[in-house]
């Protein structure tokens, strides 16, 4: 009997429901010749073609799971092989145990291996880019976590992001390269608390304006520092540029709207999954964050959408019963302000 990381034979998932070669036939509607090269073959997967391997997914119990599982392992056996080689142990109990879905946690250690490679800057910032979601983040976040981390050890991966970030800008505007950055600095300053010197390079408009966003995040995150998150208010204040992408980042990222290169939003969009997020962050971040979120964003939200996806009430509940657990006065003010403009839209 193989094991689950052991390829089958299709006789082998077809015994386990009871069925011989004649009923696979039969049930399938291939030819039994068909059915018999592949029988006894622990390689059948690669030798079934599309049209066969749809007809005995759909009428043979377990095939369907098995495809998923034999692919997912062995993808997952080949990465961290490769991972090995590139100096990163992967543990492999983390990996088994997470609520993420195996298939983001395998892209997101196909990434780390990517960079451990120091691969052509384009293809790199080409993969990070599709990062940019809450199931992506979290699978990514992961991969670079210093503790309960799907790395054993991954300072080498630090060191190796910071080495090639500076690559990812060759261009002088990819659109890639920007969401690259952004997502790269961001969970490497989450981890080390403060932005490394290495990547402190200049960039230009908007990939200025988008790494600050993924640096600031990230410390915030890390830090709880209050006077950061206020920093950072007053220069989107100042700074249009910054503020219509930090308008444009959460509602993307929550797959509200869609992740254009121009950066921009429909006129009509209905902050719906931008406003679960929301909730959940006033819940799960540190007082920095949750600063943040009442002093900067949810003020340009709520112009872009009043109704907040429908979640105007809930909001409002959020916000006030964070509200009572917040000691500084700063926040409790601004709380106040918030709270006003959301009775008013109620």
């Amino acid at each position: 009997m193989a094991t689950d990381s052991e390829p089958k034979p299709l006789s082998e998932i077809a015994a386990e429901v009871g069925l011989n070669i004649s009923d696979v036939a039969a049930f399938s509607g291939l030819d039994e010749s068909t059915v018999f090269r592949l029988w006894e073959n622990q390689h059948w997967l690669e030798r079934a073609s599309g049209r066969s391997l749809q007809t005995l997914i759909s009428s043979v119990p377990g095939i369907a799971e098995y495809v998923t599982t034999h692919s997912v392992v062995k993808r997952r056996e080949s990465l961290v092989a490769d991972l090995d080689a590139a100096g990163l142990t992967v543990d492999l109990t983390v990996l088994r145990s997470s609520t993420v879905a195996q298939q983001h946690l395998l892209n997101a250690l196909e990434a780390g291996l990517q960079i451990m490679r120091g691969e052509k800057p384009p293809r790199v910032a080409s993969y990070l880019a599709r990062f940019w979601g809450r199931e992506q983040d979290r699978a990514l976040e992961s991969l670079f976590a210093g503790e309960n981390g799907l790395l054993t050890d991954p300072r080498p991966l630090f060191d190796a992001a910071i080495e090639i970030a500076p690559r990812l800008n060759q261009r002088a505007y990819s659109f890639h390269s920007i969401l690259a950055l952004n997502i790269l600095t961001h969970q490497v300053s989450k981890v080390t608390r403060e932005l490394s010197e290495d990547l402190a390079f200049e960039v230009p408009g908007r990939q200025s304006a988008f790494m600050l966003r993924g640096v600031v995040m990230g410390t915030l995150i890390a830090t709880d520092d209050i006077d950061l998150a206020e920093r950072y208010r007053r220069i989107l204040e100042a700074t249009p540029m910054y503020a219509g992408l930090e308008e444009w980042s959460l509602p993307t990222y929550a797959r509200d709207g869609r992740v254009t290169s121009d950066f921009t939003l429909p006129s009509d969009l209905s902050l719906r999954h931008t406003a679960v997020e929301v909730l959940r962050e006033i819940d799960a971040y540190n007082d920095a964050y949750f600063y943040y979120l009442v002093s900067t964003y949810l003020p340009l939200a709520l112009r872009r959408d009043p109704r907040f996806g429908g979640r105007v009430a809930d909001l409002a509940a959020a916000v006030r019963r964070r509200r009572e657990t917040v000691p500084d006065r700063r926040i409790r003010e601004t709380c106040d302000r918030l709270l006003r403009r959301l009775a008013a839209l109620t």
